[in-house]
């Protein structure tokens, strides 16, 4: 794999990624969305519609005041779609999901064209861009070295070197070539992942259906990935608070721009003695081996997801010169957090399965309402 550590030419990618934005906003049509039932819809005294829902593996949370024109059950109506959106978008582009498009990109064989939607298109030409951009500490072609590892944490016991090896020749963002409706895979062994930043894609194509439809006042998570629009009525912003270490807190008043939490201090795992965590180091393709919790503002949830993603693969110093130099982009927090004792993990695995957070990759966030 080739380094993501050298010098890159930031001002090119920042003008490729505008230019891809541009490009590819407003292409398709309105694709018909599935029938969602959300888990929850609330309405508040003050007009506020929540409607939470499960999607990708998590819980999708939509809050929204009714835009001009509507009631609380337009509104409601609304939400429900903005949640149908999500899961349209998880059918194209889920790795877990063997029906969608995506996962027959990588049943596919290498060498071969294969043609792909304009939504996949969309999404993964996103994606090489945010690689592209990171210098692979961003890397949506990791989809063997996360299979393997995930094989390796569940047995407690890291995988051989000629494992390891195999996998990670089968990754690299530059092996996968894109255009024209046409996706082809230069090696043999390629599965493409989009979890890195998937959930944030998700939040920003709900973000312009809603105000599409003339909802532009809402604030939407994905328990580590969040997203708002303009202020609720008569406040300044939505309010959110995030980690910065050592039990501290900080609480922003957001609007029109996305944050994204990424961390792996809550999902360590030890193996042989030594503390590994979820989240992948491409180079190595094993799970990073500190505690290390990373917090982006950004004005696109998909950029938000995917820089904090790389934030916690890149060393700080290399992290903020990258993100200073893009418009928009602020690092919130950056902190390493040892590991959590056991009792704590337990805790959190019994609030997953009371439904109270869906598998995080960042435990910084809390809203505030």
């Amino acid at each position: 794999m080739s380094s993501f550590f050298r010098q890159a030419a930031f001002p090119a990618c920042c003008a490729c990624l505008l230019s891809v934005a541009g490009a590819i906003r407003g292409q398709e049509g309105e694709a018909e969305l599935p029938s969602v039932e959300p888990l929850s819809c609330a309405h508040s005294p003050d007009g506020k519609v929540t409607v939470r829902g499960a999607v990708m593996g998590t819980v999708f949370t939509v809050r929204a005041y009714p835009g001009s024109g509507m009631d609380a059950e337009d509104a409601e109506k609304i939400c429900r779609e903005a949640l149908a959106c999500a899961v349209h978008w998880e059918k194209v582009m889920s790795a877990m999901d063997a029906e969608s498009e995506l996962a027959r990109l990588n049943a596919a064989e290498y060498g071969i064209s294969v043609p792909v939607s304009p939504e996949l298109e969309r999404v993964l030409l996103l994606a090489l861009n945010y690689a592209r951009l990171t210098n692979g500490a961003f890397d949506p072609t990791l989809g063997p070295c996360i299979r393997l590892w995930k094989k390796s944490r569940r047995l407690g016991i890291l995988p051989s070197d000629e494992e390891r090896e195999g996998a990670l020749r089968a990754c690299g963002w530059e092996k996968l070539s894109v255009r024209k409706g046409l996706a082809v895979k230069s090696v043999p062994g390629m599965r493409v992942d989009l979890g890195g930043m998937g959930k944030g894609f998700a939040l920003d194509r709900m973000a312009e259906m809603l105000k599409t439809r003339g909802v532009c006042s809402f604030f939407m998570d994905s328990t580590s990935d969040v997203l708002a629009g303009a202020p609720p009525p008569g406040e300044p912003g939505w309010r959110l608070r995030v980690d910065t270490g050592n039990g501290q807190g900080e609480v922003l008043l957001l609007s029109h721009a996305a944050v994204s939490t990424s961390g792996s201090a809550h999902q360590m795992v030890k193996i042989g003695g030594k503390s590994y965590s979820h989240v992948l180091d491409p180079r190595s393709g094993l799970g990073v081996t500190e505690g290390r919790q990373v917090s982006v503002r950004a004005l696109s949830a998909a950029l938000a997801d995917a820089l904090a993603t790389a934030g916690c693969v890149m060393c700080e110093e290399n992290f903020r010169s990258l993100t200073g130099k893009l418009p928009g982009v602020s690092v919130l927090s950056f902190f390493q957090d040892p590991p959590c004792s056991v009792v704590e993990m337990q805790k959190q695995d019994v609030l997953r399965k009371e439904g109270g957070m869906g598998p995080m990759k960042g435990m910084a966030k809390q809203l505030r309402f």
